[in-house]
């Protein structure tokens, strides 16, 4: 490849030329969109179903995002599965010294 600017040889997979310093077509200047928002987190920490639906959103194409999502919401859904179950124990409990 040969720089657009000064016209030497450079590398086929440079992103500057090394001889001028003119950025080369290979430089990518895309950002980053998988940018995590604890906003979200927050979102899925609060309701659960939300980070669940953000999670399988978002799992494919914004990785980084449903990681964040993902580990606001495991530990109050782990807290509602507990309190259901000690709900359900405390149920039974109930039930069986009633007779």
């Amino acid at each position: 490849m040969f720089c657009s600017n000064c016209g030497k040889e450079i590398d086929d997979k440079a992103v500057v030329c090394i001889h001028c310093g003119v950025k080369t077509p290979n430089l990518d200047l895309s950002t980053d969109k998988d940018i995590p928002s604890h906003i979200a987190g927050v979102a899925s920490c609060f309701f659960p179903i939300v980070g669940l639906i953000l999670y399988f959103l978002w799992k494919d194409e914004k990785p980084k995002s449903a990681k964040v999502v993902l580990i606001w919401m495991i530990p109050v859904a782990l807290l509602i599965i507990f309190y259901i179950i000690i709900l359900l124990i405390t149920f039974a409990v109930g039930i069986v010294s009633a007779f």
